[in-house]
């Protein structure tokens, strides 16, 4: 059972501490690895629909306490998750055992102290067994023989004694049951034999630390060079013994050194939009339950670290142990939602034989999401009405390896609330980019600058509704294009007047809403503007400054750049860590037209440079399409987009180590349509 301590450090050695602030202790919650481990597989197995017997069983063994209180909680929560606990037995000597965490508010960063109680002390009855032998006419041989018959693994910790998991695990050797010993748990030496009957030995950095200095004295982890240091540790466990070592390193990833030496490194996962580490109690145990879960249903070892750092990352975005355990779906659709359905995109084999450890990473990073509208387009290629919003987003949901839908708001949003919004993309497994203001044709003299002062509140009281959508759909950012934000003629509007109402009122919603980004699309000329308020990159990014908040910044459209007579890699460059938003298409930069094209399909080498200066200034955003596919199959087109920019992303990470920064540094535009044509004519 444990008990939470918010606070925001450690104590140092005398001194005495008190808790976060307004903040109570956390008690009684259920914990322990065993326990941990036991409900993370039940939550985690895959599930079979077509009959209930053919999903694995989950045996958990362990010893209750005398207290009744922590055994019937920590009971009922075992068999609620599905969990079998009747080989577990009542110790009458001791009560459950007992973890003190330290919770550090600030990071997520756990410290425990833990008194193991009765899983530590309630085994006198297999302390005081003679079986060693296997006679088959043993008592204990039997007892074990119906604990794990059929079994198709066995998952150890070291919250009980070291004599209970030897015994165990010389059971499961015999009757080839693959062994995954987790080191956690008690600081204590590991014998050579369980060394040899593991299958895999799953220690984190500390943990592989104190096992290769109880072995040999040595120290072999170096916190500048962790992944090096792992392999080097894992090779010396080897030595004495041990098969695969698969070593956790947190937000350094993970890597297997398997029996034949050949090394896999699975990178750390980014955590999913709009969540951040709240609690990493438990990350470790999920990890560990979901590597033997994938284990058992038969995945490749890569697949098995996939999955299982899926699994451990979301474990952290929630508090507690038990509570935090992602479900199957959860993980299943974290996998799909950042694109890592290929073990080749996140984990790479590295050298058996000493050379070069980098890890060649070609995931994508970016989710994708494009334009809703243009669902409507081409509706005789569908089977289906197109009535409603909901049957966009279904087409929408067909685009493979698209990821979200950006809103526009209010249109998108007459006939069903956010919340239903909400529940339809969760059901295709999509989430929300975006929502976009799109003011209705009331604000023809203009919107947040209007000349009329009740006009101007109610649009601002529009966008800021927007952000409330936002907030429903789960999305954290809020791109406002204004049709009527502009004049058509000289002396028709004061420039000083409309610049000021605009820096006033983005200052009002981002001061209102901090946790949404609020980001302005630019267009420097319109049928129903010609002159734009605000008419290029550097205006735009001089209003930014203006305005003066940090969730403040810029969503830069590849059309309206080319419109405003712009290069659109320039543009990004300038913008850097303040471009929120990128929307991608193409055009032949006609006067005021806005084509509204499939990317690259005009403008190759700008295409190109764009997805470079993206990678250069480390965007973080997600990729929309803003196109127009009248005469295409809008679903065709969004895959096309996509596939587009993936070759184009891989083409630019390929330019530096051709040399294409000294082309620059010299100015040599041949030398760099060279690099051009190589990288595009790349096999990627």
């Amino acid at each position: 059972m444990d008990t939470f301590l918010p606070v925001s450090r450690l104590p140092i050695q005398g001194e005495n501490i008190g808790l976060v602030p307004g903040e109570n202790p956390i008690v009684d919650i259920p914990g322990g690895k065993g326990n941990n481990q036991a409900i993370a597989c039940a939550k985690l197995k895959k599930k079979h629909h077509h009959t209930s017997s053919s999903s694995p069983r989950i045996v958990f063994l362990g010893q209750f306490g005398h207290d009744e209180a922590g055994t019937s909680i920590l009971r009922s929560t075992l068999v609620s998750h599905g969990v079998d606990i009747s080989h577990c037995s009542i110790c009458s000597t001791a009560p459950c055992g007992r973890g003190y965490v330290f919770l550090q508010r600030n990071s997520g960063h756990v410290s425990a102290i833990v008194s193991g109680g009765s899983n530590m002390l309630g085994w006198s009855k297999w302390e005081d067994s003679s079986f060693n032998d296997y006679d088959s006419k043993d008592p204990f041989h039997e007892y074990l023989e119906s604990l794990m018959q059929g079994a198709k693994c066995l998952l150890l910790q070291r919250e009980i004694p070291e004599y209970v998991n030897l015994k165990l695990a010389r059971y499961a050797k015999k009757h080839n049951i693959p062994i995954f010993q987790d080191v956690g748990g008690e600081d204590r030496p590991i014998t050579k034999e369980m060394l040899s009957l593991c299958d895999y030995i799953i220690p984190n950095e500390s943990e592989l630390r104190r096992l290769v200095y109880s072995l040999n004295g040595e120290t072999c982890l170096d916190d500048d060079n962790a992944l090096e240091s792992a392999v080097r540790g894992a090779r010396i466990l080897q030595t004495y013994g041990a098969n695969n070592i698969l070593v956790t390193m947190g937000n350094k990833g993970s890597v297997l050194v398997d029996t034949q030496g050949q090394i896999v490194y699975q990178n750390a996962m980014t955590l999913p939009k709009r969540c951040h580490v709240v609690d990493e109690t438990g990350a470790g145990d999920c990890y560990r339950a979901a590597f033997a879960m994938a284990f058992v249903e038969g995945l490749t070892l890569h697949d098995c670290m996939k999955f299982a750092s899926a699994a451990g990352t979301l474990a952290v975005t929630k508090e507690g142990a038990v509570p935090s355990i992602p479900n199957r779906e959860d993980v299943d659709h974290f996998l799909e939602e950042n694109q890592r359905q290929s073990s080749s995109n996140d984990i790479s084999l590295l050298s058996s034989r000493g050379g070069s450890q980098e890890k060649q990473n070609d995931a994508f990073p970016f989710i994708f999401g494009s334009r809703l509208n243009s669902m409507k387009d081409r509706p005789d290629l569908w089977p289906h009405p197109l009535m409603s919003v909901r049957d966009l987003v279904k087409r929408q949901s067909t685009i493979q390896d698209l990821g979200c839908v950006d809103f526009n708001y209010p249109q998108h949003f007459q006939d069903w609330t956010p919340e239903e919004a909400k529940a339809l993309l969760d059901e295709y497994g999509l989430t929300a980019g975006a929502v976009c203001l799109r003011y209705p044709s009331k604000f023809v003299l203009s919107a947040m600058n209007h000349p009329n002062e009740e006009m101007r509140r109610e649009a601002i009281q529009i966008t800021k509704k927007a952000a409330d959508v936002a907030r429903v759909l789960g999305a954290d950012e809020v791109v406002v294009w204004s049709a009527y934000d502009g004049y058509d003629y000289p002396f028709q509007v004061d420039y000083d007047e409309k610049w000021n109402q605009l820096i006033s009122a983005f200052r009002e919603c981002c001061d209102e809403y901090p946790d949404i980004k609020w980001s302005l699309e630019f267009k420097p000329t319109d049928e129903n503007t010609r002159f734009f308020t605000v008419p290029s990159t550097g205006a735009a990014l001089l209003l930014v400054q203006k305005i003066d908040r940090p969730n403040m910044g810029l969503t830069l459209d590849f059309g309206h750049l080319l419109m405003a007579g712009e290069n659109p890699g320039q543009s990004i460059s300038m913008v850097g860590n303040k471009l929120f938003g990128i929307q991608l298409n193409d055009g032949y930069s006609r006067l005021a037209a806005e084509d509204g094209l499939m990317f690259g399909s005009v403008h190759p080498t700008m295409a190109l440079e764009v997805m470079y200066q993206l990678w250069k200034i480390n965007f973080q955003g997600h990729i929309y399409f803003d196109t127009f596919p009248q005469r295409s199959d809008p679903v065709k087109e969004a895959g096309y987009n996509i596939n587009q920019v993936k070759r184009l992303y891989k083409a630019a990470l390929l330019m530096d180590e051709m040399g294409i920064r000294t082309c620059m540094q010299n100015h040599d535009a041949v030398g760099a349509l060279n690099i051009v044509q190589k990288v595009l004519n790349h096999p990627l």
